[in-house]
């Protein structure tokens, strides 16, 4: 069954889905946040019906196991963050970076929810500078991206100096998706990928960021595969980095 919003039977399907009040906390019925409670208006419909990159999602969620740590880049309102918090278990650790108030309200609430405690919440954006950065808004509430001439001013940091003053366990899975500055995390954080050499699920935005983010992870020996079935990295928006 096609329920890609997009479609036509995915469009009549969905029609019920408007009459669900935003604030309504709902139950996730399929994919790979099953059985977790969601804010209905906090994101598309895609994302409690359980379609929302439901593909990545699953190669995501799959990967992890007890006990890991995953650095969650970009995590919005807990798309991957719940579902990998769930799946490291209360030995494992998540950990979510956050700029935008809207959305750091609605983590926060979606983690309170799902009585998840193994998750830290740091609301900064990532990039190549610490310091602060402009930010302005997208194409739906939730999203966000670097722009000079943004209204909202929010904090800043590097992957590497976060890691080494916080103090916190290195990472074993990464997942970035950062509205257009992909390459600038991916530069903030060269010690600690080099070092650490994580796996990276990387969103693209644009062919230079893809160019970019190809030259820097050639650079540091990953190989590039894409998770857009069909689709060849030089093409895709969806990347998986390993290590060779």
């Amino acid at each position: 069954m096609n329920l890609d919003s997009r479609s036509p039977l995915g469009r009549l399907l969905r029609l019920p889905l408007r009459l669900v009040p935003p604030t309504a906390a709902v139950l996730i019925l399929s994919g790979p946040l099953r059985g977790m409670r969601w804010i209905a208006g906090s994101a598309p419909s895609g994302a409690w019906v359980g379609t929302l990159e439901r593909a990545k999602l699953k190669q995501v969620v799959r990967r992890l196991q007890r006990g890991m740590t995953v650095w969650d880049i970009g995590a919005n309102v807990g798309l991957y963050t719940l579902p990998s918090a769930r799946a490291v278990g209360p030995t494992g650790r998540v950990y979510a970076f956050e700029p935008m108030p809207r959305n750091l309200d609605l983590l926060r609430r979606h983690l309170a929810l799902n009585r998840l405690s193994n998750v830290e919440i740091y609301g900064v954006a990532v990039g190549d500078t610490g310091g602060t950065l402009r930010m302005a808004e997208g194409d739906s509430p939730s999203e966000f991206h670097a722009d000079p001439a943004g209204r909202w001013q929010v904090p800043a940091v590097t992957l590497d100096d976060w890691l080494a003053a916080s103090g916190s366990p290195s990472p074993d899975v990464v997942k970035i998706d950062v509205e257009g500055s992909d390459d600038a995390v991916l530069r903030g954080g060269a010690r600690t990928f080099t070092a650490y050499r994580p796996p990276i699920y990387l969103a693209l935005h644009g062919e230079r960021q893809r160019r970019e983010c190809a030259a820097l992870l050639a650079g540091w020996g990953y190989r590039i595969t894409s998770l857009e079935h069909g689709m060849a990295p030089e093409v895709s928006s969806e990347w998986l980095a390993e290590p060779l």
